[in-house]
Parts: C-alpha cells; sequence; structure tokens
C-alpha cells in the first residue's frame, strides 16, 4: 500500500508541476499577444489550475497518510516543518488562483496578486522538494 501511496504522490507531483507550468506559459503568452489574448489560449487557464488543484491536492492527501502510517504522526524535524509550510503556501496559491480563474470574465487577467504568487509559489515548490529530499532522503 505504501508504494502505492508513493507512485500516487509522485504523480501528484507532476500534475501539479505541469499545472503550474503550464499555467505560466499561458500568462506569459497572453502578456506578450498585447491587446485581448486568443480564446484558445485562454480556455486553457481554467483546465491548468484544475491540473494544478488536483496534483496539490494528491500530494497532500498521499503525504499526509504516508507520514501518519510510516511515522505514527511524529516530529520528524525543523526541516519537516518547513516543508509543510511551503506546502500549505502552495496549497493556498493553488485555491486561490483556481477560485480567480473560475470567477473571472473572459478574458480577463488574473487578479495582480495572483500574479505575483504564482512565482514564488514555484519557488516554495523547489524548496519543498528540496526539504523533502533532505528529510527523506
Amino acid at each position: 500500500m505504501l508504494t502505492l501511496m508513493k507512485i500516487l504522490h509522485f504523480f501528484g507531483l507532476m500534475l501539479g508541476a505541469a499545472g503550474g507550468m503550464g499555467g505560466m506559459m499561458v500568462a506569459i503568452q497572453a502578456k506578450r499577444s498585447g491587446g485581448t489574448p486568443a480564446a484558445g489560449l485562454m480556455a486553457l487557464r481554467p483546465r491548468f489550475t484544475m491540473i494544478t488543484l488536483t496534483g496539490v491536492a494528491l500530494l497532500w492527501l498521499t503525504g499526509l497518510w504516508m507520514w501518519l502510517v510510516s511515522y505514527d504522526g511524529a516530529f520528524l524535524s525543523a526541516a519537516f516543518v518547513a516543508k509543510l509550510l511551503a506546502a500549505a503556501f502552495i496549497l493556498a496559491v493553488s485555491v486561490a488562483a483556481f477560485v480567480a480563474v473560475r470567477r473571472a470574465q473572459p478574458g480577463t487577467p488574473p487578479p495582480a496578486l495572483l500574479q505575483r504568487l504564482g512565482p514564488l509559489a514555484g519557488l516554495a515548490s523547489y524548496l519543498a522538494v528540496a526539504l523533502a529530499v533532505y528529510v527523506f532522503g
């Protein structure tokens, strides 16, 4: 069962990374287009936010399950807590992006705050992975 959870955890990592990178590429291309971006391009935004949120949620579910099963919920280290904080930030940005894209009118850019938080979530992703390698590697 633990092997299955690890496989699902890595699948969540791939989904989250793919959605985040795809969303970033759509945002860059939309900004470069000058004027109103193509409708086909903007139709990708909700799909990428759903992929990202699904991946991050899968990471949380499988990660917490593995921690509870393998370590009985024990305090592992300050680095593990920092990893969880980075992951919580990523989850918060993913949820905020998902909600913002769902509420937005077609063709409107995402809120300025999300445009600033997106790159920070990418950095938090690198931090979370590096800390996971440190704690569990």
